[in-house]
């Protein structure tokens, strides 16, 4: 084969694989980001079967979070505790941290607001894809408001499922 015609050829599949490889890298670091922007889209809009797809399958599994303990921890918690304290609107910044392998958290700040809203994303085995620990998310966010355990057991929960895979039972269920 000619050397012009193998040259042409380089010349094209390098900058089309170079293409290729940055959008494959693009779309893996951009995954957190997608999943996080659907959740608090959820979340807004109270779109309980989105909230409930977007959880980890151990929580679904150990039956920690169903569709309507989603919808009555909307109604009772997140509802007032989002539209008093952390309107949409006023959203100003986004930051990223990770603690843990395979796991990130945001911290989303508003404006005129002290605390921060917490969401933790987890990338469980099993090629599920990033997800979100509901129950994990309430009990965090519950912390803000006190006594975390009888906040959750309020609602309605028995168990919170970790972003690892695991559950652990709210304290003092048994009494």
């Amino acid at each position: 084969m000619p050397v012009k015609t193998i040259a042409r050829r380089l010349a094209f599949f390098c900058p089309l694989c170079l293409v290729a490889i940055v959008g494959v890298w693009w779309w893996i670091w951009q995954a957190p980001y997608r999943t996080l922007t659907i959740f608090i889209n959820a979340l807004y809009t109270e779109d309980i079967k989105t909230i409930y797809n977007l959880i980890p399958e151990h929580e679904r599994r150990y039956k920690v979070v169903t569709p309507e303990l989603i919808k009555s921890t909307y109604s009772q918690f997140l509802k007032p505790f989002l539209l008093k304290d952390f309107p949409r609107y006023h959203l100003i910044q986004i930051q990223k941290d990770s603690d843990r392998p395979r796991s990130l958290i945001f911290y989303l700040r508003f404006k005129n607001q002290e605390r921060l809203l917490l969401i933790y994303l987890s990338n469980p085995p099993g090629r599920q894809g990033w997800k979100v620990p509901f129950s994990y998310f309430v009990w965090l966010n519950a912390k803000l408001y006190g006594d975390a355990d009888t906040i959750m057991r309020q609602i309605g929960y028995k168990h919170i499922a970790t972003p690892e895979g695991g559950v652990f039972s709210i304290k003092e269920w048994w009494r």
